[in-house]
């Protein structure tokens, strides 16, 4: 499409082009979020469990999860039209981290921190936001309830360790006072199983 076409088209959306280039100028950042697992190893192990119904071994129904927030430097932006012909802008085009946004004519939520666009990016869209503060705090917000949900059952588990390490000594104590009693009734002089002689002298 020339270049000249496609500045007509975006005529438009001329303000909406304006407002995001005035939110993420060449120089600042944009951010985007993702949801990773904390244990690395659990998806096998689960799997490995799962597959092994009598396997003793114990396991969560999900990692916990940490939102992770990362930070692009804007190098370049350019709008375009998509293949769909949906209008877009570009970010840092050519580079490991380009992105692209589509423009929404008369929109004011680009890279708004919004619940729905959150969920939109834990589950796996791309979503760029402006605000850093705001994806921040978000993203935290988040963290620290999966940290609440971790330290309950951290706490539960404690309970449990208990429970079971009182078992451990318990039986422990059931052995040493069978032993005690053991030790009580044993003759102090072992007879031995052997025969006995006896000497009877004359008087």
């Amino acid at each position: 499409m020339a270049q000249k076409e496609l500045e007509i088209q975006l005529d438009p959306i001329r303000g909406q082009v304006m407002n995001i280039s005035r939110m993420l100028p060449t120089g600042a950042k944009y951010y985007t979020i993702e949801s990773k697992d904390v244990d690395k190893t659990f998806e096998e192990r689960k799997n490995q469990i799962l597959t092994n119904p009598t396997s003793p071994e114990l396991i969560f129904n999900r990692s916990p999860r940490v939102i992770v927030v990362m930070d692009h430097s804007v190098v370049s932006q350019s709008f375009k039209t998509d293949m769909e012909g949906n209008k877009v802008v570009v970010f840092n085009e050519g580079a490991a981290d380009q992105a692209q946004a589509t423009i929404v004519a008369g929109g004011a939520n680009f890279g708004i921190a919004s619940d729905e666009a959150m969920k939109d990016a834990l589950r796996g869209q791309l979503r760029i936001f402006a605000d850093g503060i705001k994806i921040c705090t978000k993203a935290n917000a988040l963290n620290n309830s999966e940290l609440e949900r971790t330290i309950a059952e951290r706490d539960r588990l404690n309970g449990i360790i208990d429970s079971i390490k009182s078992a451990i000594s318990s039986n422990k104590k059931k052995v040493e006072e069978y032993q005690a009693v053991v030790n009580k009734f044993k003759p102090e002089i072992d007879l031995g199983a052997g025969p006995v002689s006896v000497n009877v002298g004359a008087e």
